[in-house]
């Protein structure tokens, strides 16, 4: 007989619990039932044990539980309240002198943005954030002490009654308030409208063409680069929030006309989102690429909608060379594969100029920019991580917090490793004699896939 083939939520898990690092902690109150159902029993009880008996007893009570669940839930309960004997003499002993190994595997600082993510996870958790991140295996950050001022005369103490910072209510910050507080209003990639310049000077904007940009996000960058080079651009967003968001931006700021944004249909991009056919004088797209499953198919579009030389300007994350062949895949490429929605594999440069080759495009330029792209990051987490310092947070949002957070710390992670690189790519379509030749049919589409010192140059 042959074996049952997994369930999605089952096959997810299964991919999670091989790749889950010590970095990693899943929230189980946010888990789907599904994924409840059918996530493993390690990986339901090592969460447990990370957290409180508070939280855990909450959970209980949320969430509808299987008979093996509910027994490990007692059994950690049980532990948590008393009943695990404490450590013996010696083994304080060896927790006071850790070993050689462990002298030689320091713990790791936590960046701006896992600190944020520490402070969100020790909150929903009921636990205390140093606990959270020695859990974890993280140095948290210290304020560096202030030099002691000039005495000064001291002023009556305030009185009793005054309202202490404390008692500030709970900060409110939804999904597109985090994302703008992060990288600036209108925007929801790092960089903000610089960066977004930066890119589109490949193109030749002299034509005074079409524009489509299928990554507008929040429409800041496009908008930018609309108004520097006094030109029109169509942006498609995928997610339909941002689409909204953006167009609301545009309107806001006059430009309508000259930066409009649409939603793309819930099948993902049609054919006719590149029409028309050899009209485009440049198509943009920011970091989107390698989540798609027929990038050929996205690539050869792509070229139709653009006239004979026209641009096509793509910043994406490309593996390095050998990875998962010559070297082994990095856990926190891994954990970005899962952060990412369990994406398929990105392409490296050699695979990128083959595809592109392949659809007659004439590659001007391939650059890396992940030396510029990281501290863009961590600069704009570095301002929320200030700006939130103490600052308290309702449920909702510490739970958009941790999401947003999830994403681009392993992102952050993953591109420090140098297996995974933040690329801009200028490529020009060639003349090919007939460009409708074998096309596909016009109901034909993209499905979304499952889930959102310079640079060095290298020339043609």
């Amino acid at each position: 007989m042959a074996a049952r083939p997994l369930s999605g939520a089952a096959a997810n898990w299964g991919s999670q619990e091989r790749a889950m690092s010590n970095s990693a902690l899943v929230n189980l109150a946010t888990v789907g039932s599904d994924e409840l159902q059918a996530m493993p029993m390690s990986v339901f009880t090592a969460n447990l044990e990370h957290m409180s008996a508070e939280a855990v007893v909450r959970f209980r009570r949320m969430r509808k539980l299987s008979a093996s669940q509910r027994s490990a839930v007692e059994k950690i309960l049980a532990e948590k309240s008393g009943g695990r004997p404490g450590p013996s003499a010696a083994e304080r002993d060896s927790a006071k002198q850790p070993s050689d190994k462990a002298d030689k595997k320091k713990p790791k600082e936590a960046g701006f943005c896992m600190e944020i993510l520490l402070r969100a996870i020790a909150w929903w958790e009921g636990m205390e954030t140093d606990d959270v991140a020695r859990a974890k295996g993280i140095k948290r950050r210290r304020k560096k002490k202030k030099a002691p001022a000039a005495k000064q005369i001291q002023s009556p103490a305030p009185a009793a009654s005054a309202p202490s910072a404390a008692e500030e209510p709970p900060i409110s910050l939804s999904r597109l308030e985090i994302i703008q507080k992060l990288w600036g209003e209108g925007h929801s990639l790092p960089g903000g409208a610089d960066f977004a310049l930066r890119i589109a000077r490949s193109a030749n904007f002299k034509r005074r063409g079409r524009f489509l940009d299928l990554s507008p996000g929040l429409g800041g960058g496009m908008r930018a680069v609309a108004a520097k080079y006094n030109v029109s651009i169509l942006g498609i967003e995928r997610d339909h929030e941002l689409a909204a968001e953006a167009q609301r931006l545009s309107q806001r700021q006059d430009m309508l006309d000259q930066a409009p944004v649409h939603a793309c249909g819930p099948a993902g991009f049609e054919r006719a989102d590149f029409n028309p056919a050899g009209g485009h004088s440049a198509i943009f797209m920011r970091e989107a690429m390698f989540r798609f499953p027929d990038r050929e198919w996205l690539l050869n579009e792509m070229r139709r909608g653009l006239e004979e030389d026209g641009a096509l300007v793509l910043t994406d994350f490309v593996l390095a060379e050998g990875v998962g062949t010559d070297e082994p895949e990095a856990p926190a490429l891994a954990a970005w594969r899962i952060s990412e929605g369990h994406i398929g594999t990105p392409w490296t440069e050699t695979e990128y100029r083959e595809a592109l080759a392949a659809q007659d495009y004439k590659v001007e330029s391939f650059e890396d920019l992940t030396s510029v792209y990281l501290p863009h990051i961590q600069s704009a987490w570095r301002q929320l991580h200030d700006c939130l310092q103490k600052a308290k947070l309702l449920p909702e949002t510490a739970t958009r917090l941790m999401e947003e957070g999830a994403i681009w710390l392993a992102r952050s992670q993953a591109l420090e490793t140098k297996q995974l690189r933040l690329v801009l790519i200028h490529a020009s379509r060639g003349s090919a004699a007939d460009d409708d030749e074998e096309q596909p049919d016009e109901t034909d589409f993209i499905p979304e896939s499952t889930d959102e010192a310079d640079g060095q140059v290298s020339r043609v």
